[in-house]
C-alpha cells in the first residue's frame, strides 16, 4: 500500500484476503488506486490487513479478519474498506503486526486503543481475550506512537518512554527476561 501526497491511496500485491481494498481478491503486479477518495492521510497495515484515516478521522479497514484482526466488530474479511465504528478521532499512529492479526492507534487525544489477536497478552489490556472492536487500553492520555513486533506491541508516551508488552520468548520484549507481559 502506498499513500501520495494527492491523498490518493494505492495497492499492489497478493490479495487473498481482500487486502488491496479493490472489492475483490484479485492480487496485481502494478499498483491501482484504492476507490476515489482523495482525503486519505494515515496508513498502516501488515501482511493481510490495511488500516487507513481518512479526513474528519474516521478509521477504515480491510483484508483478513481472522480473530477480530480488522476491529470492524465481526471476523468477516472484507475486500473494500469499511469504516470502524462512528468515531472520528483517530490519529495517525497506526500499527499492524504482519501476519498475527491485530492493530491499534494512538487517538487524536492521545488515548490507546488496540484489536484483534490477544494471544499472549499483545494487546495490552490484562486479558487474553480477542476483541473484534477497539478497546481502550487503560485511561491514560499521554500515549505518542505504537508500533508492533511479531507478538508484542511497543509504545511511546509523550515524554518519551518506552513501553513494551506481549509475548516475551527469548527476550522479545527487551526487559531481561523471558516472561509474557
Amino acid at each position: 500500500w502506498a499513500l501520495k501526497t494527492d491523498g490518493t491511496l494505492w495497492s499492489w500485491g497478493d490479495s487473498a484476503s481482500g487486502q488491496l481494498g479493490h472489492g475483490n481478491t484479485t492480487s496485481l503486479s502494478s499498483p491501482a488506486q484504492v476507490g476515489s477518495a482523495t482525503d486519505w492521510q494515515y496508513l498502516g497495515g501488515g501482511s493481510r490487513q490495511c488500516f487507513a484515516v481518512r479526513d474528519g478521522g474516521k478509521l477504515f479497514t480491510w483484508g483478513e479478519a481472522e480473530n477480530g484482526a480488522l476491529g470492524s466488530g465481526s471476523t468477516t474479511d472484507r475486500s473494500s474498506p469499511v469504516q470502524v465504528g462512528a468515531l472520528t478521532d483517530w490519529g495517525g499512529s497506526a500499527c499492524k503486526a504482519g501476519g498475527q492479526n491485530r492493530g491499534g492507534f494512538v487517538k487524536d487525544d492521545y488515548t490507546l486503543w488496540t484489536w484483534g489477536n490477544n494471544t499472549y497478552g499483545t494487546l495490552g489490556d490484562g486479558t487474553g481475550t480477542d476483541r473484534s472492536s477497539p478497546v481502550q487500553i487503560g485511561s491514560l492520555t499521554d500515549w505518542s506512537t505504537l508500533a508492533c513486533g511479531y507478538r508484542s506491541m511497543n509504545a511511546i508516551k509523550t515524554d518519551g518512554t518506552l513501553w513494551t508488552w506481549g509475548e516475551g520468548r527469548n527476550g522479545g520484549l527487551g526487559l531481561g527476561n523471558t516472561t509474557n507481559y
